[in-house]
């Protein structure tokens, strides 16, 4: 009977790591989600002066999310003076 018992321990185990793990992943997924929904927000809220969000604007960026992955170097007139101010906003806002 104590083997049994043991048996159906393992699996349970197995079983619940199973669970755990399945469950992590939706949370990290759902904690991507969250985030993507915080970034879905106009550059304005950055707070950034008119010549960097012109600039932005005429690249097509109209939304924080559109900053992700960009190399903001290769924006042209996006000099390190005018990339420092926008980074300092993005990290105001959590933006890393």
């Amino acid at each position: 009977m104590d083997k049994k018992n043991s048996k159906n321990e393992l699996v349970m185990n197995r079983e619940l790591k199973k669970i755990q793990k399945n469950f992590f992943k939706q949370v990290s997924n759902y904690k991507d989600y969250i985030r993507q929904c915080e970034l879905d927000v106009p550059i304005e809220v950055l707070c950034l002066p008119s010549t960097i969000l012109n600039i932005l604007k005429r690249q097509n960026i109209t939304r924080v999310f559109h900053l992700t992955g960009l190399d903001l170097a290769k924006i042209k007139g996006l000099g390190d003076s005018r990339i420092r101010t926008l980074q300092t906003s993005l990290n105001k806002i959590g933006f890393v």
